[in-house]
């Protein structure tokens, strides 16, 4: 992964990084994101927070992040869904 130089948007340091995917994913992640009306980058940064939130808790008390009832809710398509719900 590499990371590139530091964008300042007020208050936040931002850090632009790059990663490979395979273009499977990358075709569902932009469907997901037209389907949600979110930008890839709001996307993959929710992704990214809700995947860090369920790797910390407990296994007895795992709940679903904020962020992923959202986008369930905002893909009413079932394929979108049943994609989120197999992942």
């Amino acid at each position: 992964m590499a990371v590139r130089k530091a964008k300042k948007k007020a208050d936040i340091n931002y850090k632009i990084i790059t990663i490979r995917v395979t273009e499977e994913l990358l075709g569902e992640i932009q469907d997901v994101a037209g389907q949600s009306g979110l930008s890839a980058n709001h996307l993959i940064n929710g992704l990214i927070e809700s995947g860090l939130e369920i790797s910390k808790e407990k296994k007895d008390a795992m709940k679903l992040p904020k962020f992923l009832k959202m986008l369930r809710i905002m893909t009413e398509s079932d394929a979108v869904q049943e994609s989120l719900s197999t992942k």
